[in-house]
């Protein structure tokens, strides 16, 4: 697997904070639409602050449990609550065999696997027939309809370095049709695009995407992909409270394993 980010300090969490302010509200609102139930066992795959992971383990009242995963631990080894385990955990990994979660997540996480079709089914593997799985992942396409062409010109060097690194930034168009292939239910896919600025009410889109962009202009300009006049024009609209920026959209897909799915896989072999 391969992050575009990749330093664990304290810059990298203020940016995973704006993340989960921008997007926690979106993807508990999809977890309330599959509606999560006393005693569930639940999944996070990429937990990042494990902002997720907690508020699940909210809706379990006294049973039920959350393991909590990511790669690296750092920002979620000191989450306290009776119901989540932390653990560190690859996806792109054979799963424990053992395991049957009633509900997994994975969010923000599935554009940076080269092989996303053996993660999904590693991912499937771990939930129980009639378990649900949701993935909030990214696409690409809302921010080439921005007005601005600075903002457009540095989204288009930001896609075209993370094609070099197999990173797949319209994953969340694609995650309906992949998961459907390998026998998995689809029951809902919605998406949620904002419009921010640079006033103090959009801080959170701003501070997200200017972490992210500190983190990744550099490489774009060492390696050509984008002009130092771009980068700078683009910082620029950032912090004008006047102009209007087209976010990043994400997909909310919801999908659900079939009771009969060992059966059905047998047959499809």
């Amino acid at each position: 697997m391969r992050y575009a980010i990749t330093n664990y300090n304290e810059t990298e969490r203020r940016r995973l904070e704006a993340l989960a302010a921008l997007l926690d509200p979106f993807t508990f609102q999809n977890l309330k639409q599959i509606g999560i139930r006393p005693a569930w066992r639940c999944l996070e795959i990429g937990a990042g602050l494990g902002t997720v992971s907690l508020w699940m383990a909210e809706q379990l009242g006294a049973q039920g449990d959350v393991v909590c995963t990511d790669l690296q631990t750092d920002f979620i080894a000191d989450i306290e609550h009776p119901l989540i385990r932390v653990e560190m955990r690859d996806i792109t990994q054979p799963q424990p065999e053992l395991e049957q979660f009633d509900l997994a997540v994975v969010r923000a996480v599935h554009h940076h696997i080269p092989d996303r079709d053996a993660a999904a089914r590693n991912l499937v593997g771990t939930v129980r027939p009639g378990g649900h799985i949701l993935y909030v992942e990214p696409d690409l396409h809302s921010v080439f309809c921005d007005d601005h062409p600075a903002w457009r010109r540095l989204w288009q060097a930001f896609f075209q370095w993370g094609e070099r690194r197999d990173i797949d930034y319209y994953t969340g168009r694609r995650v309906p049709a992949q998961l459907a292939a390998i026998g998995m239910d689809i029951l809902s896919v919605r998406g949620e695009t904002i419009l921010f600025n640079g006033s103090e009410a959009s801080k959170a889109a701003r501070d997200l995407y200017r972490g992210t962009f500190d983190a990744v202009v550099p490489p774009l300009l060492d390696q050509g992909f984008l002009s130092k006049s771009d980068s700078e024009d683009a910082y620029a609209l950032l912090d004008n409270p006047q102009v209007w920026l087209m976010g990043l959209c994400f997909f909310a897909t919801h999908a659900r394993k079939p009771l009969a799915y060992g059966a059905e896989q047998e047959e499809l072999a």
